[in-house]
């Protein structure tokens, strides 16, 4: 059974049947639970202390500046 409306990135390989379904909570075709999607995560740049100092010395600027208006 083709799912032609579901973009591609959406699809998943049903781990008990094998058939390449809609990620939803269960499989369409067998009825077994799905595995969950995994949560994106975020990315924290790694920053030295002398950037983190210039980027909280910069937010306060920033809201004297606002606050001055």
């Amino acid at each position: 059974m083709p799912y032609k409306d579901i973009p591609e990135d959406n699809m998943i390989i049903c781990p008990h049947c094998g058939q390449e379904v809609p990620h939803k909570n269960r499989c369409p075709n067998c009825g077994q639970y799905l595995p969950r999607r995994e949560k994106k995560k975020w990315k924290i740049p790694k920053m030295t202390p002398t950037e983190i100092f210039l980027a909280i010395l910069g937010s306060i600027m920033l809201m004297v500046g606002l606050v001055a208006f």
